[in-house]
Order: C-alpha cells, then sequence, then structure tokens
C-alpha cells in the first residue's frame, strides 16, 4: 500500500489527465461554440440581441443575477461557518471556495456588461457618480466586493496572512449582504413594473442567494472532498444538505405566500396578478414548475432530507439546485417587462425594437455560452495548475 502511495505521488514524466481538465476542455469546446455571437456583439453592439425599449433587460441580465447569487450565497454561507461557527471542516477547502467565487464573480461581471449598451463607458460610474442610483451603488459594491474577494484569495493561495484572511472573511459578511440586498433593490425601486416594485424583493433575493450557494457550497464539497468516506465528510455533507434543504423550503414557502396575496388582491393590481400568471401558466410555465420547482426543489430536497448519505445522490441534488436556480431570476426579470404597461403599446409602432413578445436570440445564447465558456477554461486551469485543492485530492486526481 506504501509502495502504490508512493508511486501515485511521483511526478509525472508528462502531462497526465486529470478529471478536472474535464472543465477547461468543456470551456474551450463552449469558447469556440460561443465565440460568433460574441463577436457579433462585440462588431455590432446590442444590435443583435433581441432586446429593445420595451424590454430592455433579457436573457444576459436573468444569468447575471443567477450567477451574483451562486457567487455572494455560497461565499455568504462559507464565511458565516468558518468565521463565525467555527466550521474547522469546511475551513479546508477555503482556497477552492473562494476561488469558485471568483470565476463566478468575473462570469457575472462579463454578463452585464454585454447588456450595456456602451461597456466601454463603465468609467463613468466611478467618475461622475450618482449615489442617489442604486445601479451606482451595485456597481461600487460589486467593485469593492471584487477586490476584497481577490485579496482573499491571494492570501489563501499564499498560505499566509492567517489573522488578515479572517478579518476580511468578516468584512465579506455585510459587504456581500448589502450587494444582495442591494442587486435586488435595482428591480424593487421600478414603480413603473408592480410585480418588482416592493419591499419584499430585496429579502427574496437574499434568501435566494443563500439557498443557491447552499447547494453550490454542498456540490464543491461532494465533488472535491479529498476523503468522502471519512465521518468528517459524511457530518460536513449532512450539514449542508440540511441548511441547503431548509433554505429551499423556506423560500418556496415565502415566494408562495407573496403569489397567493397578488393573485387574491389581483382585482386591485391587474398589472402585477399578468405578469405572475404569465409566469405560472405563461408560454413558459415548465421553467418555473419544471426547471425549478419539480427539479430544483422538489427533487434536491427529498435527496437532502432522505438521501443525505449517498454521495452521489447529494452531488445529483446539489447540482440540479444550482444549475435550476436560473429559472428564477429569468422567470423574474423576462415576465415582468413583456406585461404590456399601457394597452396597445406594442401595436402604435412597428420594430423589431418596439416590441413586448421577447424570447431571447441564438446570439444571445451563444453570448452565454462563451462566457460560461470562459469560465470553464479559467476554473480547470486553475484547478490543474494553482494550490486549490487540498494535497491529496490533487494526487488522487493524477
Amino acid at each position: 500500500m506504501a509502495q502504490a502511495i508512493s508511486e501515485q505521488k511521483r511526478p509525472a514524466a508528462g502531462f497526465s489527465f486529470r478529471l478536472t481538465d474535464l472543465f477547461w476542455i468543456l470551456g474551450a469546446i463552449a469558447l469556440l461554440i460561443g465565440a460568433v455571437g460574441m463577436l457579433d456583439r462585440l462588431r455590432f453592439g446590442l444590435a443583435p440581441a433581441a432586446i429593445g425599449s420595451y424590454v430592455p433587460w433579457g436573457l444576459w441580465v436573468g444569468f447575471y443575477d443567477y450567477l451574483v447569487w451562486l457567487e455572494v450565497g455560497s461565499l455568504l454561507l462559507f464565511s458565516g461557518l468558518v468565521y463565525i461557527a467555527h466550521n474547522e471542516s469546511l475551513a479546508k477547502i477555503k482556497p477552492l471556495v473562494l476561488f469558485t467565487g471568483f470565476v463566478v464573480l468575473l462570469m457575472a461581471l462579463i454578463l452585464v456588461a454585454m447588456d450595456l449598451g456602451h461597456f466601454e463607458r463603465f468609467w463613468h460610474v466611478y467618475v461622475y457618480a450618482d449615489f442617489g442610483s442604486m445601479i451606482t451603488w451595485m456597481v461600487w459594491l460589486h467593485t469593492a466586493y471584487l477586490i476584497l474577494l481577490s485579496m482573499e484569495l491571494f492570501l489563501a493561495l499564499r498560505g499566509t496572512g492567517k489573522g488578515l484572511l479572517k478579518t476580511l472573511g468578516i468584512i465579506s459578511l455585510p459587504l456581500g449582504l448589502m450587494l444582495i440586498l442591494v442587486s435586488g433593490s435595482i428591480f424593487g425601486v421600478v414603480a413603473a413594473r408592480p410585480l418588482w416594485n416592493t419591499s419584499s424583493l430585496p429579502l427574496m433575493f437574499f434568501i435566494s442567494a443563500l439557498a443557491a450557494g447552499a447547494s453550490l457550497l454542498l456540490l464543491i464539497v461532494t465533488l472535491f472532498w479529498k476523503d468522502t468516506k471519512s465521518d468528517e465528510f459524511a457530518q460536513l455533507t449532512q450539514l449542508l444538505a440540511r441548511i441547503a434543504g431548509w433554505l429551499l423550503l423556506g423560500g418556496t414557502f415565502i415566494a408562495g405566500v407573496i403569489a397567493f396575496t397578488i393573485l387574491y388582491q389581483g382585482g386591485g393590481n391587474l398589472q402585477r396578478a399578468a405578469a405572475l400568471q404569465l409566469i405560472l401558466s405563461g408560454p413558459f410555465w415548465w421553467s418555473f414548475w419544471i426547471v425549478h420547482i419539480l427539479l430544483g426543489v422538489a427533487v434536491p430536497v427529498v435527496i437532502y432530507f432522505a438521501f443525505y448519505k449517498s454521495r452521489w445522490l447529494l452531488m445529483i441534488g446539489a447540482a440540479l439546485a444550482s444549475i435550476t436556480f436560473v429559472a428564477v431570476t429569468l422567470n423574474i426579470v423576462i415576465p415582468t417587462l413583456v406585461t404590456e404597461e399601457l394597452t396597445g403599446l406594442a401595436a402604435a409602432y412597428h420594430h423589431q425594437k418596439l416590441s413586448v413578445d421577447y424570447v431571447p436570440n441564438l446570439n444571445e445564447w451563444l453570448v452565454v455560452t462563451f462566457v460560461f465558456g470562459f469560465g470553464g477554461v479559467l476554473y480547470g486551469l486553475g484547478l490543474r495548475f494553482l494550490p486549490v485543492l487540498p494535497k491529496d485530492t490533487q494526487a488522487n486526481e493524477e
């Protein structure tokens, strides 16, 4: 046995394939597929996209919010468990969690930049800042969060400055909380969109981010933990499964109560009720009921509470919950915008950019594919060349 372990840790003469290399291999394929869409976006601006004057936000904003939920939610939960609850087991994969959050954050920022008509003017928000605007607060908070996360990742990779790293981790808690609340408030303060215009939306963003982040954190642990047969792994995955399960149930319950209230008083606010009906029974009803409720909530919750002893089932449940959460952000962004505010507005003028019949086109999906390909390549190369994985895990991967 000792001889086998010694041989396994001996440096390979050349390149040796690891399972984690699938990230950058698949990412490179996605980059090539999405390159056409990204080039069109850079050459022609927003013209190739299906968004327009009546529907200015679409697929890219939906995916942006989804990635922000994953990134901030996972890091909020991680920092809370490690620095406040003092969970030493979870602290062992600190570099990996921070690196994952860093990659997801970069993907989110690239996507939201693509939604800007002139993204090269982003520096105006810093030079001509208007702090009466929620978007200004979002940009400044995201910049601060990116700097803070970069410092944390740098220290974690070097294995130095544990005191400073802890301080930065604690600071990231209120900063991440503010970022999520401001992200929800950007929608909540839009008085012209009744379904958004509610004080409960920032709170829903916060709960949703924690639920999505908890599942992502569980997925990371089940994928990369070095000794999946240990009691430590069993205790940690059970804890994360319970947290993720209760957050999913709590978020669904709160959203259900809000939806019931809106539909019950729909006669008093027809636009709000119409937008909600479009989510529940419109052309893309399946994205809510099948993708989110069935695959993203029901199946993972059953696994989290009944089959938490199975690593593979936990991995499947966490992957389902993490991936399908994008249906929530898309259903928040798109149906509210495609619900006509003024009767006859869409029929008054005829132009492809003056329509409420928004459906993401091929160009928008290609840009998303490119961004996820970029994230896959960066993540895969990081797993191979950066000390983000525990040493035993890296040896076993070779």
